[in-house]
């Protein structure tokens, strides 16, 4: 977490173009000033304010948020104008795509539209942008691959006004992963032939981004951060000694946080100043670890199968909750990963009386800002494609000097939406004939196993009962559902009930759609059927899941456990 000591280090004023990284958080507003115009990128100025308990939610009035940025410009010494903020949470997307090679023109007109397929706005409603990062062979072509954001006009717009009202000038708006990224670059890390993970913790959100060769593939975004840690420690009484017990205020419990971190569970000594013995925390805490522990697992668990990664090799953190005592420590033991402390100063130079040792305890905590300062024109914003449209707009209203020149524009106008209607087009017949193809695939399938299961009953009744479970043995079946399970499909649950003397298998997941890989959940249910061990499978329900850069199904499956001796109940 951010020390308590550390308020804001004001600058000398210096010449030069500089950027404002502004990052606007649910408990911090963090403010950082930062110049690419000389040999080395400088740090300018930097400060934060913490937000008022009032202020902590998702409806704020921007003249109060534009109050407190104010204040920090002041006490940081901070003079440039022009900002880049960000934009994080729910209703903030990022999707993995590919499309097939065209000019950056008709990519920007056939993106929106692509980008609805992904979420359930209309054109209308969205913001987009996209960056290419790299090419995918799909069937022996060279598509691109494009990593594409999107979020709701009203986010952004939320972020303009605050900055307006602060009396400076917006020039971009980015994502979180980006900035994170961002930030790698700068550090100058060697990354070659290496698979990182930066996560950043922040006050109620964690982002999860992995890089390849220094190349981001894969982001997602957990509603879990430092706030639940505080939580934690106030959800039972505590004892304080005596005989007496209380529960903690948010303030203490902050307190807390900060000043013992996780302690080990065998730890002894003085208690705190409210009373507390250091030994309570780390039992407090578990939920939150556990949790924290089982997303990190399950992003790169999706990433390595989806990727075909052999393993993630290290995390490098970020974040006010990175800094929590003896979270890496935790996290690098029961992950076997290297972890390291992020340190996005490391090759950037500092202007005026402030050294990098002055930050070194809040360093990781300003990775975003020094993102979003460190943006350039080539980066992802959501005011990229709307200012190229109004820049295209400008020119159709300047005076044409002959009729002809009418008549090519309207040509142009006509061509541009109607490829971009085409590509549309095109990209939801694709869809469509896979789904159809799939729907196939489980008919010729469920003809296939209706004479394989007449077969396998027939074998298992043939087996001697000593080789048969009496009882539903939960390591068995959890063997045999893996086996079962398609590559790119997650197990998350799995439970045992039993009704009218019957046993039945309940199996909750999520299963992803790859390319090339076929139907995976109608493949589960066909490779369930196919065993010896489970009868009369259905789907019981199933949604679309959109929280991964790669859309998938989440789904519940049950089917009946064979258990008493050879005969199938």
């Amino acid at each position: 977490m951010l020390g308590q000591k550390f308020s804001s280090f004001k600058m000398e004023k210096s010449s030069g173009r500089t950027t404002l990284g502004i990052d606007i958080g649910s408990y911090w507003i963090k403010v950082l000033e930062f110049s690419l115009t000389g040999k080395c990128p400088e740090v300018r100025g930097l400060a934060k304010k913490k937000l008022p308990p009032g202020m902590r939610t998702a409806e704020r009035d921007p003249e109060a948020v534009a109050k407190l940025i104010k204040e920090c410009l002041a006490e940081g010494g901070i003079s440039a104008r022009d900002v880049v903020v960000m934009v994080s949470g729910s209703q903030v997307f990022v999707r993995r795509i590919t499309m097939p090679p065209m000019p950056q023109d008709e990519l920007d007109e056939v993106i929106p539209f692509e980008a609805t397929k992904q979420v359930s706005f209309s054109v209308e409603q969205l913001e987009v942008d996209y960056i290419i990062v790299g090419e995918k062979d799909v069937g022996g072509v060279k598509n691109q691959d494009i990593l594409l954001a999107a979020t709701p006009k009203e986010v952004v717009e939320q972020q303009k006004s605050i900055i307006r009202a602060a009396g400076l000038r917006i020039v971009a708006v980015t994502v979180a992963p980006m900035v994170l990224w961002k930030a790698f670059q700068l550090s100058n890390k060697t990354c070659e032939d290496r698979v990182i993970a930066l996560l950043d913790i922040g006050h109620e959100r964690t982002t999860i981004s992995l890089l390849n060769n220094g190349i981001l593939e894969f982001t997602r975004t957990i509603n879990l951060g430092g706030d639940e840690v505080t939580s934690s420690l106030m959800t039972e009484p505590l004892a304080t000694g005596e005989g007496s017990s209380r529960t903690l205020t948010y303030e203490e419990a902050e307190g807390i946080k900060f000043e013992y971190g996780l302690p080990p569970s065998t730890a002894t000594g003085t208690t705190t100043k409210e009373g507390v013995s250091p030994n309570q925390i780390p039992r407090l805490m578990r939920p939150f670890l556990e949790r924290l522990l089982s997303e990190i697992r399950t992003s790169f668990d999706f990433y390595t199968t989806e990727f075909q990664i052999p393993k993630v090799e290290q995390i490098i953190m970020s974040g006010g909750g990175a800094g929590l005592k003896g979270l890496g420590e935790f996290l690098a033991g029961d992950l076997e990963i290297e972890i390291e402390l992020s340190d996005p100063f490391q090759s950037v130079d500092f202007a005026g009386r402030i050294s990098k040792d002055d930050i070194a305890d809040v360093a990781s905590a300003f990775v975003m800002p020094l993102g979003l300062a460190a943006w350039e024109n080539k980066d992802l914003s959501f005011l990229r494609l709307k200012k190229k449209a109004a820049k295209k707009n400008r020119g159709f209203i300047k005076p044409l000097v002959a009729p002809s020149c009418v008549a090519v524009l309207i040509m142009l106008v006509i061509y541009w939406s109607v490829s971009a209607k085409l590509a549309g087009s095109s990209a939801e017949l694709d869809r469509k004939t896979k789904e159809f193809s799939s729907l196939d695939s489980i008919s010729i399938a469920a003809q296939a196993l209706s004479v394989k299961k007449g077969q396998l009953q027939t074998e298992l009744g043939s087996l001697p009962l000593t080789l048969l479970r009496e009882s539903a043995d939960p390591a068995w079946i959890l063997e045999e559902v893996r086996r079962c399970a398609p590559d790119n499909t997650r197990l998350e649950q799995l439970s045992v009930n039993e009704q009218e003397g019957k046993k039945f298998i309940q199996i909750y997941g999520t299963t992803f759609f790859l390319d090339e890989r076929g139907p995976a959940l109608s493949d589960f249910m066909a490779a369930l059927k196919g065993s010896p061990l489970f009868d009369d499978v259905r789907m019981i329900s199933v949604v679309e899941e959109k929280s991964y850069t790669i859309d998938g199904l989440r789904f519940q499956l049950s089917c009946r456990y064979n258990y008493i001796g050879g005969e199938i109940l």
